[in-house]
């Protein structure tokens, strides 16, 4: 009969945090029947919830609280040890999960920085921000699926790892952590660190005469930002083929702009128009080039989200670069 191995390896980890998503997304669901109202009231700020929740779910279970099991390891019946096989703190469990939601709520987590601290609202501080989130996810993978003990830069972090329930054998784990083993693992992950970094310069390169569009698309979102009751704006210009009604491929590009209303304004349909008329007027009047564009399209969306459970619905409005709206058949 095959012994089992103590350490768990990728896979059954990777099962053990989809079936903790579930376990969330279904308590966040239940929330949101019961909250409904609170949560479209908060909109998309309510990512802070979920933020909370998963720390608390998270870090509380996951330490000696929690013998070191979330509802999925103790399912699957592994378990967050540290190397000598006692449990984590509440402070060293709270530290590991800090890594995944870094990597979760990067983007709101960079809200909330340049909130504080604006300075840091920079095209070069944002893309080195962006760097350390696909490191620190390089570093997770990587680290998993290549170290002999099967730990992310998170274990590494708290001096953890994850092994089966009641297998944990100090000697044994010590005889698997090969050092030769553990450095290639290191060097893996700066390898792939380092195609990254290649990768994007490559692809900035290509991507280099884009570059006077978003500075000239920026503005325009901040005018939109300032001078409408819309959150959470996005701009792009947008190029696409279709078919005619001869079969003959025609391009059309358009200026696609995304917004976000609270329910209650959102349900204004006057309320909603006007802002959407707002906007389609920063946009034809601000852009230098609308003239080579041939629509511009307006989303706005309305719902919530509370990181662990969301809810959408939306509506699109297009408008010719003259200002008038298009009706749809």
């Amino acid at each position: 009969m095959k012994e089992k191995k103590i350490v768990v390896g990728f896979w059954l980890r990777l099962i053990s945090d989809i079936l903790d998503v579930i376990f969330l997304g279904l308590f966040g669901a239940l929330l949101s029947l019961l909250f409904n109202r609170l949560f479209f009231s908060i909109g998309e700020d309510g990512l802070w919830i979920g933020l909370c929740i998963t720390f608390l779910y998270t870090g509380i279970l996951q330490s000696n609280i929690g013998q070191g099991q979330s509802l999925a390891k103790r399912l699957l019946k592994i378990q967050v040890l540290r190397l000598d096989g006692s449990y984590l703190s509440l402070q060293r469990s709270f530290l590991r999960y800090t890594v995944i939601a870094f990597i979760c709520y990067n983007s709101w987590i960079w809200l909330a920085l340049t909130s504080v601290l604006p300075f840091l609202n920079n095209p070069f501080l944002q893309s080195i921000y962006i760097y350390g989130i696909f490191f620190l996810l390089l570093g997770v993978v990587v680290l998993l699926a290549f170290h002999p003990l099967k730990r992310g830069l998170h274990d590494f972090l708290a001096g953890s790892l994850v092994v089966r329930k009641g297998m944990h054998d100090s000697e044994k784990i010590s005889f698997l952590n090969v050092p030769s083993k553990v450095k290639r693992s290191f060097i893996i992950w700066g390898a792939c660190c380092l195609i990254l970094i290649i990768g994007s310069c490559y692809f900035l390169q290509k991507q280099k005469d884009q570059i006077p569009l978003l500075k000239e698309l920026n503005p325009i979102r901040k005018q939109i930002e300032e001078n409408t009751q819309f959150e959470n704006i996005s701009i792009r210009r947008t190029w696409y083929t279709y078919r005619g009604t001869r079969g003959t491929a025609k391009k059309r590009t358009s200026i696609d702009v995304l917004t976000f209303l609270k329910k209650a304004k959102y349900d204004n349909a006057g309320l909603r128009f006007a802002e959407i008329k707002k906007a389609v007027d920063i946009v034809t009047n601000s852009y230098s080039n609308i003239d080579e564009c041939d629509y511009v399209n307006i989303q706005v969306r309305t719902g919530f989200n509370i990181g662990i459970f969301s809810y959408y619905y939306r509506q699109v409005k297009r408008f010719t670069t003259d200002g008038e709206l298009i009706t749809r058949k």
